[in-house]
């Protein structure tokens, strides 16, 4: 990390502002190239640590016949923590012929299920008007976040 990125906070906003956009480019370079370098340098001291603690922590879960969830255990004085959270996904399709299933039988599938309908603005866009004006109503269109991006003369 360059000097100058180490003491860009402490930069008035005024200050780098008035620097040209090429000198921006850089700066903004230098700081994504700095940020890729510690994402690589954090993912690797992540995989060390899963590698020291992982036959630890299976022994342990084995011994308190806990798959999933935290547990915890020292190592010299240092607390470790393992959460190994429990990821439930459902069939889409299967769920939709239940819920077909549940209507069939005179039963409201919102009682059992949570539903959401989504549209595929893709699709939207490629319906006809008389189609399109339809759902209209129930559309909503909301601010995204403005982003600003430079690209150098040389890029």
């Amino acid at each position: 990390m360059t000097t100058e990125l180490e003491n860009i906070q402490g930069m008035g906003v005024a200050e780098l502002a008035a620097r040209s956009g090429e000198e921006l480019v850089v700066l903004l370079n230098d700081v994504e190239k700095a940020m890729s370098q510690l994402t690589v340098q954090k993912m690797w001291l992540e995989s060390v640590v899963a590698y020291k603690y992982v036959y630890r922590a299976s022994q342990i879960r084995s011994e308190l016949q806990q798959d999933f969830g935290t547990i915890s255990f020292d190592d010299e004085g240092t607390r470790v923590l393992v959460d190994l959270p429990r990821e439930v996904s459902w069939d889409q399709s299967q769920l939709k012929a239940i819920a077909q299933r549940i209507q069939e039988q005179g039963e409201d599938p919102s009682e059992f299920l949570d539903i959401e309908y989504s549209v595929s603005q893709e699709k939207f866009d490629q319906w006809p008007q008389e189609i399109r004006r339809s759902f209209e109503p129930a559309l909503q269109i909301k601010q995204g976040r403005c982003t600003y991006k430079l690209v150098g003369g040389g890029q």
